[in-house]
């Protein structure tokens, strides 16, 4: 935990220097102030005896009208000093991005202690659990994928493969562990989304406790326990479990590793501490199983079933929460042109989603909070750093070079230390720093151009009426032997 501490101190070091170099007097008052209320987030947070210490106007505030005020005042004052425009929206976009790592770390190192707490507590709440494996042409990975949850250490559960009509073996390896504890369906008229072939598990399952994870997708021993000590609390409905690529083969794949790590053990467990987790992913995720039929279980008319279904729960007043201890092991794209494939699925359907739950906007509390936090890192923040890259280009270009290296320098440095702060929340201690400024200058900026382009092929959709074909990515398949090794937890290994 100490270098965890050193690293945050560093991080907080790094936006307190921001002021210095981006902005006027205003700015770092606005600065000054927004460290004090942070400073006092954190103190509420160490002593709260709960996950969920702030609900309400407080959160919208601090995480949503702040942060836009703030990056304002940078805008308005980087105006009058550098009286460029470009400085501006730089400065906007520096400030925003700040503000949120500003909260959102010290909330995930809060969550982290209060997991620990809560790991000691015994499991009392054990009901029967259904996990739900949706699968179309998984040959290469359904039986690891089985062989995983029958070596789980949890009863009572029941395993329940759905074949989306494969055109492969996906059945027949299937059927191989069919048995007391695992039911094979096959669905003939399939290949029409996950949503679709996880609904028509839905009818045979007997759980009250529902579990949805991808075909490619191993669980660690403890995975299916750690959800369900998760939702022993009333107030969770549902929880999002913690999903790492298996397939560290390349530096693609090294890639999404960090990207992976960062979106849950910093955002998502930042967010948990309200209640509000964006997203339980498709590769792993729990629902009681009342919550899923008052919300009427999966939509298929988005390409993001899973991000659809989430934004239903907390529209329903649903508290969403997230499982380190709930590892799964996925297999991430290992070619550009794969992870190109993927992503537009991913993005366009979050897209849709955005469009098709619009009215969240006009609701309070937790959802109001949601909608913003999603609405900022799936289309300002994608606007804000392209156009921060178009105005880097600029400045270079009319001469306004050392400002804007110190600048790119704090940035840079800020979100290493972020990503650093992610690793250590992970315990991940084998990815090489190099891959780091990769991650930073490259890697992010590809997402969110591609989101951008994702943005406006869902917007062109709709004016012509038009529905995104459902795509599937290649698997590889995982070696027994790392097969083995996940199933016995070995993460550093891979």
């Amino acid at each position: 935990m100490r270098k965890l501490y050193f690293i945050s101190f560093l991080l907080f070091l790094n936006i307190s220097l921001i002021p210095y170099f981006i902005g006027g007097l205003h700015t770092l008052l606005a600065y000054a102030f927004a460290l004090v209320f942070a400073i006092y987030v954190v103190v509420q947070a160490f002593v709260s005896e709960d996950s969920r210490f702030f609900s309400g106007v407080a959160v919208y505030l601090m995480l949503v009208v702040v942060p836009v005020v703030l990056a304002a005042v940078a805008y308005l004052e980087s105006l009058n000093i550098f009286e460029s425009i470009l400085y501006g929206i730089i400065a906007f976009g520096f400030t925003l991005i700040s503000w949120h790592y500003l909260f959102l770390v010290p909330l995930a190192v809060y969550y982290k202690r209060f997991e620990e707490i809560e790991a000691t507590k015994p499991l009392l709440y054990r009901p029967l659990v259904s996990i739900i494996i949706p699968a179309r042409n998984e040959e290469k990975v359904i039986g690891s994928t089985i062989k995983s949850l029958l070596e789980a250490e949890y009863e009572p559960k029941e395993i329940i493969v759905v074949d989306d009509g494969s055109t492969d073996k996906t059945f027949e390896i299937a059927s191989m562990y069919q048995g007391p504890k695992v039911k094979v369906l096959r669905r003939e008229l399939g290949g029409r989304g996950k949503a679709r072939a996880v609904n028509f598990g839905l009818r045979f399952a007997k759980g009250d406790v529902i579990v949805v994870m991808d075909a490619d997708t191993v669980l660690s021993r403890d995975a299916i326990k750690e959800l369900v000590r998760k939702l022993q609390d009333p107030k969770v409905s549902a929880v999002a479990g913690n999903v790492m690529v298996r397939n560290k083969v390349n530096l693609l794949t090294k890639l999404q590793a960090i990207e992976y790590i960062a979106a849950f053990h910093l955002f998502r467990k930042g967010l948990s501490v309200l209640g509000a987790v964006p997203i339980v992913s498709g590769a792993l995720g729990a629902f009681k199983r009342e919550a899923l039929e008052s919300i009427g279980f999966f939509d298929a008319d988005t390409l993001t079933e899973d991000f659809d279904v989430t934004v239903k729960s907390i529209k329903s007043g649903k508290v969403v929460q997230a499982s380190s201890s709930a590892v799964a092991f996925t297999e991430a794209p290992e070619t550009l042109r794969g992870l190109y494939k993927q992503r537009l699925r991913w993005y366009r359907g979050a897209y849709e989603v955005l469009f098709k739950h619009r009215d969240m906007f006009s609701l309070t509390g937790v959802t109001v909070l949601d909608s913003s936090l999603i609405l900022i890192n799936n289309l300002i923040m994608p606007i804000i750093d392209f156009l921060t890259i178009i105005s880097i280009i600029l400045a270079i270009l009319r001469g306004l070079i050392w400002p804007l290296v110190i600048q790119i320098i704090l940035f840079t440095t800020l979100q290493i230390l972020v990503n650093l702060v992610a690793l250590q929340l992970a315990g991940e201690e084998d990815t090489s720093l190099v891959v780091l400024p990769v991650f930073v200058l490259g890697y992010k900026q590809f997402h969110e151009i591609l989101m951008l382009r994702c943005l406006f092929d869902v917007i062109f959709a709709k004016i012509r009426k038009k529905q995104f074909a459902w795509t599937f990515i290649e698997r590889k398949g995982v070696e027994e032997d790392k097969a083995k090794a996940l199933l016995h937890g070995t993460i550093a290994s891979l």
